[in-house]
This record gives C-alpha cells, sequence and structure tokens, in this order.
C-alpha cells in the first residue's frame, strides 16, 4: 500500500493525515489482548518517571520500555508488509531500518503540553488501538504547525497561557494546555493510523476516563542516517526474531554492522542485558 496523492498532499500541507489501518482487525485485537493479560494494578507503578505507563509497568526503573513496546503482537503492526510499504515511500528509499517503536498510556486526569518532537523532520505512525476521543485524551494539532521556526509557535503559547490564566509551571497533571486558533482533535479509533511530521506542534486533551489512553507510535529512518537506538539480535528473544518475516528481519538490520548513536548510548549501557522482547 501506498498513500494516494491527495493523501500525500495533505501530509505535506498539514503536517498529518489520518488513514485506514492497513493491516488485519486481527493484529489490534491480538495487542488489546496482550495489554489485558499484562496490565498490573496502577498503584503499584509508583515510579512512573517517564510519564508514559499506567497500567504497564517499566521493565526496569525509570524506563520508557514496558514488555511489549516491541513484542510480537507489536512488531507484526510496527513491521506490516504495508507499513513497510508506506515508510519506504515516505521516506523516499526502499532503504530504512526502524527505530523504535513504544506504547504511550495516558493516565487519567493527565495531559500533554503543546510541543514538537523534533527539529529533525521525520515521519512517525500513531496508532491509538484503545480509541481516543476528546474525553479519552486525544491529540491535538494545529495544521500547517510543522513549517516555520519552532519559537514562533512557542512563543504564541506562552502568549496564549497568560492571557487565558494558564498555570506560570504547567504540568501533565494541570489543566489541559492553551486553546489555539485554527488546532484540531484528531479523534480516530483503533482502526485508523495517524502518520504526521515530527514537526508539528502538538498537545493532548486531558484523559477524563478511568482507565489509560493506549497509543501505540514508531517510526523508521534512512539507511544513510547514522541514528540507530538498537542492536535488536540483543533485545529481541530468539522466538520472537524466528517469528518474523524476511523482510522484517531486513529492516531491523540484524545482520548489518553499525554504530549506536552517541545520545543512546547512556540508555544502552543502563538497559543492555535487562530489556527484552518476546512473543507474549
Amino acid at each position: 500500500m501506498k498513500l494516494s496523492s491527495d493523501q500525500l498532499s495533505q501530509l505535506d500541507s498539514d503536517g498529518y493525515v489520518i488513514i485506514d489501518c492497513p493491516f488485519p482487525r486481527s493484529l489490534t485485537d491480538a495487542c488489546l489482548d496482550t495489554v489485558s493479560r499484562v496490565a498490573v494494578d496502577p498503584v503499584s507503578l509508583s515510579n512512573d518517571a517517564k510519564k508514559n505507563h499506567f497500567s504497564l509497568a517499566p521493565q526496569i526503573p525509570d524506563s520508557s520500555w514496558c514488555t511489549l513496546d516491541h513484542s510480537l503482537s507489536f512488531l507484526q503492526i510496527e513491521l506490516h508488509p504495508e507499513i513497510i510499504e508506506i515508510a519506504r515511500q515516505l521516506v523516499g528509499t526502499d532503504d530504512i531500518y526502524f527505530l523504535n517503536g513504544g506504547i504511550n498510556e495516558l493516565a487519567p486526569e493527565r495531559g500533554f503540553l503543546w510541543h514538537r518532537n523534533s527539529e529533525w523532520d521525520y515521519i512517525e505512525f500513531m496508532h491509538y488501538f484503545s480509541n481516543a476521543s476528546v474525553e479519552h485524551g486525544c491529540l491535538r494539532v494545529i495544521p500547517g504547525s510543522h513549517e516555520g521556526e519552532k519559537e514562533q509557535w512557542l512563543d504564541e503559547v506562552a502568549k496564549r497561557r497568560k492571557t487565558q490564566g494558564y498555570p506560570d509551571s504547567p504540568t501533565m497533571e494541570g489543566p489541559a494546555d492553551v486553546e489555539m486558533d485554527y488546532e484540531r482533535p484528531l479523534e480516530v479509533s483503533s482502526n485508523q493510523i495517524i502518520v504526521r511530521s515530527s514537526k508539528i506542534l502538538h498537545t493532548t486533551w486531558k484523559n477524563q476516563t478511568p482507565t489509560g489512553r493506549l497509543m501505540h507510535h514508531w517510526l523508521f529512518r534512512r539507511g544513510d542516517e547514522p541514528n540507530h537506538r538498537f542492536t535488536w539480535q540483543d533485545y529481541l528473544k530468539p522466538e520472537l526474531i524466528d517469528s518474523l518475516s524476511g523482510e522484517q528481519r531486513e529492516v531491523l538490520w540484524l545482520d548489518c554492522s553499525f554504530e549506536i548513536d552517541d545520545k543512546y548510548l547512556g540508555e544502552r549501557e543502563r538497559e543492555l542485558g535487562k530489556i527484552s522482547w518476546g512473543v507474549m
């Protein structure tokens, strides 16, 4: 599958596009099933330092990673052949590698603040596999805000916070961030995916439900971009690797030699041998 010319045009102009999931519903159901089997009492997660877990425990304290982020059910979506084809189309080459994925579980009464993920322009896939409405704390974006300097957008956010009486020191646990001109709430079902620019300004509404809002996101890189985070053979269990197709193994660069990017070396030193993903 490839995005249509209209979809590419919207992605270019607005910084995002919503598409139907190009994989069977059974894969989404498998993800929901693994969550139901792995989830724990949120009260026991007292050290959610990364603020991306609610009922999914980090594998080690202060880690971004739970046991499911790159488990088989999630990799089968992240590395589905149709997803790989879209990624190659958008990256602009067949020579790509899978950087990483991850699960973000927005806790009740929590919401993200306005921000950009990066000044490096890349495409991110977002799958709200438990659905996302305003009540659940869905994504809010300003179409076109992937263009221009970050400061011009954040300065406007700061002005709005003052005029709208927003707290001086905003937090995820405080009120939902200020409303901006032309912003759109991206309410999506679990049968849809948001494809967006890393540079689009975004926030969320607060999760007003009693359960965590589940979102699964992931990204690829060009083969000539030295931004590797994982040597996947050191983190994926053998039975999981054996379950992957040749194409899936190829984009994981399992048989390639390369350097880990310097910014991930501290994470690697702390987590190598302690973080792993399997079939579940």
